[in-house]
């Protein structure tokens, strides 16, 4: 077999690899913050409903003012009535009483409202605490398993990067330079296996001849098509490197 057509191979196998792994690599920060922003959207959640809480305690401390303030001026408006001389300003002042007293209970309604709502909020704040907690749980455990995937990942990643530098300084200038053009130009793949006298990546036949020259894996031989380097790999010495 051609000492450089079972480097190219190899050199194939850990060039897909290396894509791989940065693109795995690569998409860590991605899932990594994907992590930050749910545990971020569950402590939201529970703000938003502590926040709502707040809102509604104040409103029925707002309503309460209104109410004692109304009950304050109904208590006026009754002294005041004993002192009134005309019968105008008697009725006035009673005009005046009703008013504040359907007032306070429009008030005391909002306020029974804002009581219901307030019993709602409580157990929301108990859903989104508990949401909380699981997505606690949650992250935590899918951050350490993303870690250590990363660590592994990229240990693998570096191994594969040393083993590349070394298989290019095995192969000829002028081929590994053909495969290196070909593989930017295709997709990554450089290299195609054949079978039945055609290219098993772009399916152009080509001569016996040829075919027979590429079953013997003993040149370098590029697809009149793809240009990528062809290869049987029922002849190979070591099968495990077929990509």
């Amino acid at each position: 077999m051609h000492i450089d057509l079972k480097k190219l191979i190899r050199l194939q196998a850990v060039d897909l690899a290396i894509q791989e792994l940065r693109a795995t690599t690569g998409a860590f920060p991605a899932k990594s913050k994907a992590l930050d922003e749910k545990l971020s959207n569950a402590l939201a959640g529970v703000e938003r409903v502590k926040d709502a809480i707040k809102n509604n305690q104040s409103g029925r401390k707002e309503l309460e003012t209104k109410v004692t303030d109304l009950e304050a001026k109904i208590s006026k408006y009754r002294e005041q009535l004993m002192s009134v001389k005309t019968n105008e300003e008697y009725k006035a002042m009673v005009k005046e009483i009703d008013y504040s007293q359907e007032a306070i209970s429009k008030e005391e309604d909002q306020t029974l409202t804002l009581m219901e709502v307030s019993e709602t909020l409580a157990e929301d704040l108990k859903a989104a605490e508990s949401v909380l907690r699981e997505d606690e749980k949650i992250v935590q455990t899918d951050r350490v398993s993303l870690e250590e995937i990363n660590l592994k990942d990229t240990a693998t990643l570096e191994a594969y990067i040393e083993e590349r530098t070394s298989l290019e300084k095995q192969v000829s200038e002028d081929i590994l330079t053909h495969y290196e053009r070909v593989r930017k130009a295709r997709g990554g793949i450089a290299l195609a296996s054949a079978s039945d006298e055609a290219c098993d990546v772009c399916n152009v036949r080509m001569r016996l001849q040829v075919f027979q020259e590429v079953r013997r894996n003993d040149n370098i031989i590029a697809c009149e098509s793809c240009r990528r380097i062809l290869y049987d790999p029922e002849n190979l010495d070591h099968p495990f490197e077929v990509v």
